[in-house]
């Protein structure tokens, strides 16, 4: 893979199949779809310490930030659907005006699949060998964290 960064923003050439892939599976990593990843992504400021803080949290914060987090996702949809083919190789480019959408997604991917497959500090730090689905996960973790990173480099939060 080739990235190439200009002053409109990020572009990913000479992409194989696999990191297609799991460029392609990044908006259904970043889905909060299951109750530990619900928790994690949503988490409340008192973490159940103040039930009625937690609950208000939950009624007048928590919705906007679904809202605000599926159209980051969205977003990245969108660019991923753009990505163009050529041969056996493929060409992403974001955006930079979508650089924020990416930088979200990405990290809120990391977050789900991480709480979704109770993935540890020891698992990440090498200390296990993890397997199987888990092992996957991290994985995918790492790579998103390697764009996640690129493009936390040029861009202004």
């Amino acid at each position: 893979m080739e990235i190439q960064i200009g002053e409109e923003g990020w572009v990913f050439a000479d992409m194989e199949p696999l990191i297609v892939e799991l460029l392609r599976g990044l908006p259904a990593c970043a889905d909060p779809d299951d109750e530990a990843s619900r928790r994690r992504i949503f988490s409340t400021p008192t973490a159940g310490a103040d039930a009625e803080a937690d609950r208000e949290w939950r009624e007048e914060v928590e919705p906007e930030m679904r809202e605000l987090f599926q159209t980051h996702v969205d977003v990245v949809a969108a660019d991923l659907a753009a990505m163009l083919q050529k041969g056996d190789t493929f060409t992403l480019t974001i955006p930079e005006k979508n650089a924020r959408a990416w930088i979200h997604t990405l990290n809120q991917a990391r977050l789900a699949l991480g709480a979704r497959h109770g993935v540890t500090d020891d698992d990440t730090a090498g200390h296990r060998r993890p397997r199987g689905a888990k092992a996957f996960a991290i994985m995918q973790i790492d790579f998103y964290a390697m764009l996640l990173s690129t493009l936390l480099d040029r861009t202004e939060i």
